[in-house]
C-alpha cells in the first residue's frame, strides 16, 4: 500500500459486509442482461473480428437474442464458454457488454470501436499491443516493475474502467489481482479520505496502482476477498446517492 495511504483502515461496515457475502454468489454470479444483437450486429459492420455471446436462462451458451452475462464467464478457460473470432478480442467485448450493461457500473452506455484508420492489416495493431501489455508481466499493476512503456497503452475506444476490467478478467488466481476502477468506488473512496478526486478517466497508471493497493490492503485488513472491497464502496456510493436523490433507483441497505 501507498505510505500516503497507510492511515486509511478499512470501514467496521465494510468488513460487516463483505464477509457476510459469499464469493461466488456475489462476484462470479454478478449476472447482467446483453442484447447480443445490437453488440454483435455493430461488431460485423465495423468489420472488428469479435463476437459476443451470452447464457439462456437454462445456461447454454447462445450468440443471439437477449442473453446473460456472469462476470465469472469473463474469466479464462471457463466451463461453457466459448470465444470465437479473435478470442482476446471477443473476450474485450465480453467485459464491454457486462460493464455497460450493469446498473450499478458508471460507464458510457456506448459500442466501443477498437479499430483505426487506415489499412485493414494495420487497423488494429494498436490495440493488440495494448493487449499484450495488459496480458505481459508487469501489467498494469506492479508499481516496482520495470516496463519498457508508461502511462496507460494506446487502446482506441477503450477507457480506463474497460481496461481494469479486462485485467481483472485475465489475471485470476494472483494474490494482487487487478482490480475494477469503477468511478462510483473511487468517490467512495474519496468519501473516506482517500486524497485522490479526479474522475477515474484522468488517472494515471500510478493512481491505478494506488487504488488497487488501496482496496488489497483494505481486502487483507478484513481477511475477505479484495473483490468484495470494491463491490461495497460501489454499493455505498450507490446508496448514498439514492438517499441524496429519491427519484434514482437505490439498493437495499
Amino acid at each position: 500500500m501507498d505510505d500516503r495511504d497507510a492511515d486509511l483502515g478499512v470501514p467496521p461496515d465494510c468488513v460487516e459486509w463483505c464477509r457476510s457475502q459469499p464469493y461466488s454468489e456475489m462476484v462470479l454470479d454478478d449476472v447482467v442482461g446483453v442484447d447480443l444483437d445490437w453488440w454483435n450486429t455493430r461488431l460485423a459492420r465495423h468489420r472488428i473480428p469479435a463476437q459476443v455471446s451470452g447464457r439462456s436462462a437454462d445456461g447454454a451458451q447462445v450468440w443471439t437474442g437477449k442473453a446473460f452475462i456472469r462476470r465469472g464467464d469473463l474469466e479464462c478457460e471457463v466451463d461453457g464458454v466459448e470465444l470465437r473470432e479473435e478470442p482476446e478480442f471477443s473476450r474485450l467485448y465480453h467485459c464491454a457488454a457486462w460493464l455497460t450493461g450493469h446498473r450499478l457500473r458508471s460507464v458510457p452506455r456506448r459500442f466501443v470501436d477498437i479499430s483505426e484508420p487506415g489499412l485493414d492489416d494495420c487497423r488494429f495493431a494498436a490495440i493488440e499491443q495494448a493487449l499484450i501489455a495488459c496480458q505481459s508481466p508487469p501489467g498494469l499493476f506492479d508499481a516496482a516493475a520495470y516496463r519498457d512503456w508508461s502511462g496507460w497503452p494506446t487502446a482506441p475506444g477503450v477507457g480506463h474502467a474497460l481496461m481494469s476490467m479486462y485485467c481483472w478478467a485475465i489475471h485470476g488466481g494472483r494474490g494482487d489481482r487487478p482490480q475494477l476502477l469503477d468511478n462510483d468506488s473511487a468517490g467512495s473512496l474519496t468519501w473516506h479520505g482517500w486524497l485522490v478526486s479526479a474522475s477515474v478517466s484522468q488517472y494515471s497508471v500510478r493512481t491505478y496502482i494506488r487504488y488497487n493497493a488501496l482496496i488489497h490492503g483494505w481486502a487483507q485488513e478484513a481477511a475477505v476477498p479484495a473483490e468484495l472491497i470494491e463491490m461495497w464502496l460501489n454499493r455505498e456510493w450507490n446508496i448514498r446517492c439514492a438517499a441524496a436523490s429519491p427519484r434514482r433507483d437505490g439498493l437495499p441497505l
